[in-house]
């Protein structure tokens, strides 16, 4: 019972030192996610020439609504597949407030943090330019004003019509937002806590996952996969315990798009076309995952 109470404080203090932090990015993301103007200054980033570049520069601020919005956009056929793919691989979802916060406490993850974020930044544009030049394509058209539509869903699927600029938008809706993903934290860091004790230990846990290193990036991709806040969550907190790999850690960000897919996959009349587009940054983030971790053997 002493040990389980030790594993459930743990958990709860390590959850709580981050909720401050992780509030306040949150009510920064929502102020964001508020101001129409934003929307209609993505509507004119993702198109042009260089539209992969902008596009993955906007994924990676941590609001899954740009992925929503760059759907959108492609579904109306004012971008191009390469440019959604961008937005998609550089969309971390829940992992850059989550690094952030721990950052705050342990100097040494900014570091992490700055290496994901710069990988996934420069890998994004890559592919999203490769795709646009070697993937069928037709020609995207002008981006009209309002060519999305502005009732769409926020982050985590609460809902943002009619809410623009309100108390509840600007500060209710991150709280309940950062107590949902301190939540899963805590279940998470009592699952961890509960394995090394009472199933196979610290030690044989480590050896363990040190020997599917190789497994990682592709259990990895198919937990980011999955539309939720949860899988971002699970995949950055086994990142910062020691559990995962760099390069898994990255093919399962990478892949991980926030709603985006959800969205992508509601035009039931392009479902082949959606199958594509998550196959190919599926495909790019398994790579990406796997060129890393040879890296990282071939170093170590």
């Amino acid at each position: 019972m002493t040990v389980i109470l030790d594993i459930l404080l743990d958990a709860l203090i390590d959850s709580a030192k981050i909720l401050p932090v992780i509030f306040l990015v949150y009510v920064l993301i929502e102020f964001l996610e508020s101001r129409e103007s934003t929307h209609e200054k993505m509507e004119k980033i993702f198109s042009g020439r260089f539209s992969p570049f902008f596009g993955a520069a906007v994924g990676m601020i941590p609001q899954c609504g740009f992925s929503v919005v760059a759907t959108r956009l492609y579904q109306g056929g004012y971008i191009l597949s390469g440019t959604l793919i961008a937005v998609y691989l550089s969309t971390s979802d829940e992992a850059l407030p989550i690094l952030f916060s721990r950052a705050v406490t342990e100097p040494k993850v900014f570091v992490q943090l700055g290496i994901i974020l710069a990988i996934k930044l420069v890998y994004a544009v890559i592919a999203g330019f490769l795709v646009n030049l070697f993937v069928r394509n037709k020609a995207a058209r002008p981006i009209e004003e309002h060519a999305i539509d502005k009732d769409d869903d926020g982050c985590c699927h609460h809902h943002i019509t009619g809410e623009r600029g309100t108390v509840k938008k600007l500060l209710l809706h991150p709280l309940l937002h950062s107590l949902k993903i301190i939540a899963y934290i805590f279940v998470i860091n009592v699952i961890f806590g509960v394995l090394i004790e009472y199933v196979v230990g610290e030690e044989a846990l480590v050896k363990l996952l040190s020997g599917a290193t190789l497994l990682q990036p592709l259990f990895s991709t198919l937990i980011g996969l999955i539309p939720n806040c949860a899988s971002s969550v699970l995949i950055t907190e086994a990142f910062s315990e020691g559990y995962l790999t760099l390069g898994a850690t990255l093919s399962g960000l990478a892949v991980n798009s926030g709603i985006g897919m959800a969205v992508l996959l509601k035009d039931r009349k392009n479902l082949k076309n959606a199958f594509v587009i998550i196959g190919l940054t599926a495909a790019f983030s398994l790579a990406l995952g796997y060129a890393v971790t040879a890296i990282q053997l071939l170093i170590s």
